[in-house]
């Protein structure tokens, strides 16, 4: 019998600390970011830092190439949260 790994949710609340750490390693502000991804407002930025929301794959691309990281690289998955515990 084959055994399959599920798949993990992501960890938004640990993303966004991830990405946050990202941004300040950066040295760019959220305002810079904001119009870097052509977002209206920073709210939605904020939003991501918090863990109240994630970035949709476009504006995570983005973000990974304006920090010249791996996408993987700005997310927590789930079981690497419960194995952080």
């Amino acid at each position: 019998m084959v055994t399959r790994k599920t798949p993990a949710s992501l960890d938004a609340i640990l993303s966004g600390q991830k990405i946050h750490g990202r941004i300040l390693q950066s040295g760019y502000s959220i305002k810079e970011i904001q119009n870097m991804l052509g977002l209206e407002c920073p709210q939605s930025v904020y939003r991501w830092l918090k863990g109240r929301s994630m970035p949709s794959i476009d504006n995570l691309y983005m973000l990974s190439q304006i920090l010249d990281v791996h996408m993987e690289d700005l997310l927590v998955s789930m079981d690497a949260a419960d194995h952080s515990v």
